[in-house]
């Protein structure tokens, strides 16, 4: 049929994604959900990759199992699996293969992308590196455009998440829209504040939000509305591991010029990075301060139409749908969904092609998993039964309860 993919090389490319998924943990971690609806699609993928009649694709297929991140032979595993592809005739396993990479692509949210070599010797950089080349917070005390909301929770030591906030405070700092015409508001959600001395010189307003309970994603995004982002007209919700390019504010502003825009998800797949990409892409964006990495270049595993990581709404839509709902109670996972149908219902979110990525860090609990309620809680949660019945973002809320 005519809406298949029937390019060699493009099912060439899904087959050997599917390969790499099904041995990288770290792929997997990305979207366990969006993994276990369609895991078995790209295990019949892998399982017919092995099943071609050339010892040379079996080879390689074996040493891409082995170690997915091996991209010199996920690139030769790609070319001789396009060269069958197109050769193959009435080829059976080559045919079948075909066959299972269209069905893959049909029921499956995730593709790894391949990337090319690593730079040699890219070290991981910490957080204060990163800080020493970013340009100061513009505290604007007028009015601005845009506010962008970041949510943080860090209570171990230095690392991935730490290096990741750093990040986007650098690009966020490095922006081509007037620096004075919008307001970074760091909320940091936890039994004491731990990170303002590292962070609150990088951004407009560091706000912390007292709750020593498991981490309330919805809420400490409502706070930082309530407390930091308003009056501004434009809120971006920012996750603190989404790495931007220089144009990045100045697009999002520009998009809501045209008439009857109220909200947007400026891409459409995001890429999340494996770690050393992640290295990669800060050192590109921060260190040699590039206005935009080079996303071809670096490997990782893209969530297709994730509604989470960074949306932008006007705050008269924010303040409509009554924010984020704060009975989602722990962990991540599920609040993103029901915010952003809520603000498709009443307000219409467009999708743009940004070229964006998420940094790498370890996974963090999902809200049905603190909760102890499985995967199924998906099926029983009241979603888009908000609104509140008390004002959003109390940040007396949480105060009551003891540090853990």
């Amino acid at each position: 049929m005519s809406w298949r993919h029937q390019d060699p090389a493009t099912l060439a490319d899904a087959a050997v994604s599917s390969v790499a998924l099904v041995a990288d943990p770290f792929a997997q971690s990305a979207a366990p959900g969006f993994w276990a609806w369609s895991r078995d699609a790209h295990r019949a993928v892998k399982d017919a990759v092995l099943a071609v009649p050339d010892e040379h694709v079996r080879t390689l297929a074996a040493t891409v199992g082995k170690d997915p991140a091996d991209i010199e032979a996920c690139r030769r595993l790609t070319v001789l699996l396009t060269d069958r592809l197109a050769q193959a005739g009435d080829e059976p396993e080559t045919e079948r293969l075909a066959a299972l990479v269209r069905e893959a692509e049909t029921c499956s949210r995730l593709r790894m992308q391949t990337g090319t070599e690593r730079p040699a010797g890219l070290g991981a950089p910490d957080a204060a590196q990163i800080l020493r080349t970013c340009k100061p917070a513009a505290r604007p005390t007028g009015p601005v455009d845009a506010a962008l909301v970041i949510p943080f929770r860090e209570r171990g030591e230095e690392g991935e998440r730490t290096r990741n906030l750093a990040a986007v405070l650098h690009a966020l700092n490095d922006q081509s829209h007037p620096r004075d015409r919008y307001r970074v508001v760091v909320v940091e959600a936890d039994s004491r504040p731990r990170w303002e001395s590292l962070y609150g010189p990088w951004c407009d307003t560091y706000l912390f939000a007292e709750n020593a309970g498991p981490f309330n994603y919805s809420w400490t995004i409502n706070a930082g509305v309530v407390h930091g982002a308003r009056p501004a007209e434009l809120i971006c919700v920012l996750e603190a591991d989404i790495l931007v390019d220089r144009g990045f504010v100045e697009r999002a502003v520009e998009r809501f010029r045209v008439p009857g825009t109220q909200a947007h998800w400026p891409f459409e797949d995001m890429l999340y990075l494996d770690a050393a990409s992640s290295h990669q892409a800060v050192t590109e964006r921060c260190l040699e301060q590039l206005p935009a990495v080079d996303r071809d270049a670096l490997r990782g595993v893209f969530l297709r139409r994730t509604p989470g990581a960074c949306v932008w709404l006007r705050e008269n839509l924010f303040t409509r749908i009554g924010g984020y709902d704060e009975r989602f109670t722990a962990g991540w996972g599920g609040a993103d969904n029901d915010f952003t149908w809520r603000a498709d219902l009443h307000g219409g979110l467009d999708r743009h092609r940004d070229r964006m990525v998420h940094l790498h860090h370890a996974r963090a609990t999902d809200w049905f998993d603190a909760e102890g309620a499985g995967a199924g809680a998906y099926e029983t949660f009241p979603w888009c039964t908000w609104p509140p019945d008390s004002e959003i973002g109390d940040l007396t809320k949480f105060r009551s309860r003891q540090p853990r």
